[in-house]
């Protein structure tokens, strides 16, 4: 029987490693995770996407700008469709500019992404006997397990 678990690299890992050693549990691989070591990429392809979008706000801007620009277009010099794609342009710039400044304030409040020294996760294997892992599994959990699964 194989149990996997995930854990916090923390102390309560050891304990539970130490406890598995008095059940006579010998057959123990422990396997830390790197952390993540540069940003992740800021552009969305289309096989993967976070949820931040930089052209929403712009393209709602540029459409609320060229109608301005298109109805004052009929008093300015130049005409409707020229203030019309003036505006367009102009409303997208600056809806786009505002969508990059709201993601940078929100970016440097959360800081979703890993800080240097945070604690990684280490994947756990155990290997015992069929009589045993209830026994192990009961262990695993008491020490904040993150995640478990059994096989055969």
């Amino acid at each position: 029987m194989q149990i996997i678990a995930t854990f916090e690299h923390s102390a309560l890992l050891e304990i539970a490693l130490t406890e598995l050693e008095e059940k006579k549990v010998t057959s123990v691989y422990a396997v830390p995770l790197d952390l993540r070591k540069k940003e992740p990429r800021l552009m969305d392809s289309i096989h993967r996407a976070d949820g931040v979008s930089f052209i929403d706000k712009g393209m709602i801007f540029a459409f609320m700008c060229s109608t301005i620009g298109t109805s004052k277009g009929f008093v300015w010099r130049g005409g409707p469709i020229i203030w019309g794609i003036v505006g367009a342009i102009v409303g997208f710039i600056v809806g786009s500019a505002l969508s990059w400044v709201i993601y940078l304030i929100k970016r440097d409040k959360n800081q979703t992404q890993i800080k240097k020294g945070m604690k990684g996760e280490v994947v756990l294997f155990v290997t015992c006997e069929d009589n045993q892992a209830s026994v192990v599994e009961d262990i695993l959990w008491d020490h904040r397990a993150l995640g478990l699964a059994r096989t055969r």
